[in-house]
């Protein structure tokens, strides 16, 4: 039986072929190292993700989840428990609510490139993507200014800890750091309300939704990290797939109505968020492969959104290619909560970035990339124009 090292350095720089090879040899793959199952098909995955009940998301989402967050969050309990949360927290994320951090975030981009234009250079990640997009998310929940300086320190340390490529995005102390920032920030929103994913949750724990205080503060703990993990690593690899494609990226320069398309192209083409776990609740089979009950199952969709059986060319980056169901935002009762933000928030800024950067260039010799198996991105991309 074949072993496949997802963690390995190659695999980090493009692990593209190594998911094709798992496709056609094994589908259904466990590693004993992780005690994991990485099922790699697009209609497997589809088929997981329709089926809750039996690919739980009550033992967590993440490969290697915290009891802070396990059996609170959206992406950690079942339905019907999870439709009913849903329903209270996507108040919060209204396109009327995300249109109003947009304005904000059109002006602090022209602000950094005027800033950064006299140098023609910088690093993307860490003078462009991160600052720009984490501050519309703390604007979205409402956080006050230190919180939110105090929140993105700390989400520097995301996917960095000592357990490796499959443990936890952050270790438990920094985790109960950020878990102690939103509770003292829970405090001050119940006496200053305003248009914001806090005040949101707050008004319905008091008009009497069944919403714990933890609850809450575990729920905007996932926004913040899991949106800055997610939407902070899926620009810089737009914007390296764009720098590698080159036709492509003239054709949205010059046409922005082509932007929503470059977004989905490239959330489906380089996926930021490669995988999600769930947990089997009773035996299955996948692949002719038996998997036991409570079995630990990784579902790869960046590896379904490059299946060639389900996308045809699929590892061609094609802006013009048209609508394919792809899991770049998941799918099923657990499809992301903030994609309607993301493509919003992209939109915004992709026209007035590409216009300012133009042919733009990336020094792949000096990025640094995440190394976690459920994230793909980088901690550092050098760029000049």
């Amino acid at each position: 039986m074949t072993a496949f090292d997802l963690a390995s350095d190659a695999s980090f720089d493009d692990p593209y072929p190594t998911y094709r090879r798992m496709r056609a040899e094994q589908p259904a793959y466990y590693c004993p190292q992780t005690s994991l199952w990485f099922v790699s098909r697009h209609r497997d995955i589809a088929d997981a993700l329709a089926r809750p009940h039996m690919f739980s998301s009550s033992a967590g989402n993440a490969l290697s989840d915290s009891p802070l967050r396990v059996g609170k969050t959206l992406g950690s309990i079942d339905p019907p428990r999870h439709d009913e949360l849903r329903r209270i927290i996507i108040r919060g994320v209204t396109p009327a609510r995300i249109e109003l951090v947009l304005p904000w975030l059109r002006a602090e981009l022209a602000r950094r490139l005027e800033t950064l234009q006299p140098r023609r250079q910088c690093d993307f990640v860490t003078e462009i993507s991160r600052p720009l997009l984490f501050g519309a998310l703390g604007r979205m929940l409402g956080l006050g200014l230190e919180s939110a300086r105090k929140a993105s320190a700390l989400s520097e340390r995301l996917f960095r800890g000592q357990a490796g490529p499959a443990g936890p995005a952050l270790e438990e102390e920094e985790r109960a750091q950020v878990i102690a920032l939103l509770t003292e920030e829970l405090a001050r929103r119940r006496v200053e309300r305003d248009d914001d994913l806090f005040s949101v949750l707050i008004a319905a724990q008091t008009a009497g939704a069944p919403l714990s205080d933890a609850e809450i503060v575990a729920n905007m703990m996932t926004v913040l990290l899991a949106g800055n993990a997610s939407i902070g690593h899926f620009l810089p690899n737009l914007m390296h797939a764009l720098w590698r494609h080159p036709d492509q990226r003239s054709r949205v320069t010059t046409d922005p109505a082509l932007v929503d398309a470059a977004i989905e192209e490239a959330v489906r083409w380089d996926t930021s968020t490669q995988c999600f776990a769930r947990t089997t609740s009773a035996p299955t089979a996948i692949a002719g492969m038996n998997i036991p009950s409570g079995a630990r199952v990784a579902l790869l969709y960046a590896s379904a959104n490059r299946d060639e059986t389900a996308i045809a060319d699929a590892d061609r980056f094609d802006i013009m290619r048209g609508k394919v169901r792809h899991f770049g935002f998941g799918f099923g009762p657990h499809i992301c909560l903030g994609a309607s933000a993301t493509r919003s928030m992209l939109r915004a800024i992709l026209p007035g970035l590409l216009a300012a950067l133009g042919d733009f260039d990336v020094d792949v010799t000096k990025a640094e990339r995440v190394r976690h198996l459920m994230v793909r991105g980088f901690r550092s991309l050098p760029i000049a124009w």
